[in-house]
């Protein structure tokens, strides 16, 4: 049992004293949340696709894909994104709203959460799994997150609008280069992939230090209803619904690992201005982002103490 908290305390603290340090160096005016979004576009451009293509890139594929990992997985968002498209419009009446918290219910910080929960419990470098998956959640969540948002626009998703949202997708576009190289066996000069090396190493400290730049506790005061029953579907109702399915279903360590952060994490930072792009609630889903974030590092903890605690992971 103490060895399941001290395990569950590696997880949250370290992203809970960079948010702090992120909060505090806003408040202190050393650098401006304005300021700060020009870095989360860097992040969201640069930093996280060259961490994903170093992690797919040296992946050893010989031992094949997690294909019952993926086939849950996918199964799991299939069926989040069917009620996603539905449940939130029964919430309010404004499909700018609505789309917002179907957005941030079913798209979920993944690759920042997933990989700084892996190291935590697993060891640095130890989040295979996580990145795996993430070949598969990343293309999925971005397409669920266009048609929800497209059609709380205009009532309907556009087929090619939808293909060019996830073709032009960062994060899509450093998998897809990873994948080329590692099948033609292209080879990445020592001084690039340093670099490479360099950029992906620092991406989990500086995204965590972002978000704490951006938490705003006075600005969740909006529609609270809508947020409260926002924070409730992301971050209790999702994760009590598939956690106990994916140990049902076998899952343990690093794969439940996975699944935990696919459906428990908070909604994702991208969400915002992909909210604003599309014309929905951006002032909304920033709040969410802030709420579900913070609320996180309860519930993270509390998932992985329980779920160490039982011998699962």
């Amino acid at each position: 049992m103490i060895e399941s908290f001290f395990a569950a305390l590696r997880v949250v603290c370290p992203m809970m004293i960079l948010m702090i340090l992120g909060f505090t160096v806003r408040k202190k005016g050393i650098i401006s949340r304005p300021a700060m979004k020009e870095y989360d576009r860097l992040i969201f451009w640069i930093f996280m696709p060259v961490l994903l293509f170093k992690n797919i890139y040296d992946m050893d594929f010989s031992q094949g894909f997690a294909h019952k990992e993926m086939i849950f997985a996918a199964v799991g968002l299939l069926i989040n994104f069917a009620f996603c498209l539905k449940f939130p419009s029964l919430l309010t009446d404004d499909p700018k709203k609505s789309s917002v918290i179907g957005q941030a219910v079913i798209r979920g910080n993944y690759i920042i959460f997933g990989v700084a929960v892996s190291e935590a419990l697993y060891g640095e470098g130890n989040f295979g799994i996580v990145i795996m998956l993430g070949v598969l959640v990343i293309p999925m969540i971005n397409i669920f997150s266009a048609i929800i948002l497209e059609a709380g626009r205009s009532g309907r998703a556009s087929l090619g609008k939808l293909i060019i949202a996830v073709l032009k997708n960062p994060m899509i576009i450093g998998a897809l280069l990873a994948f080329i190289f590692k099948g033609f066996n292209i080879p990445v000069p020592m001084p690039v992939w340093s670099v490479i090396r360099s950029i992906a190493n620092s991406t989990t400290t500086i995204s965590f230090l972002s978000l704490g730049v951006g938490l705003d506790m006075a600005g969740t005061l909006g529609d609270k209803r809508l947020l409260l029953w926002s924070i409730f579907l992301r971050m209790i109702a999702v994760p009590l619904i598939f956690m106990p399915l994916a140990v049902i279903f076998g899952f343990r360590d690093q794969s439940l690992c996975a699944m935990m952060v696919i459906f428990a994490a908070p909604s994702a930072v991208a969400s915002y201005p992909m909210a604003v792009a599309m014309g929905a609630d951006g002032q909304l889903a920033g709040q969410l982002v802030c709420s579900t974030t913070i609320i996180s590092i309860i519930t993270i903890f509390l998932w992985t103490f329980g779920l160490k605690s039982l011998g699962f992971m």
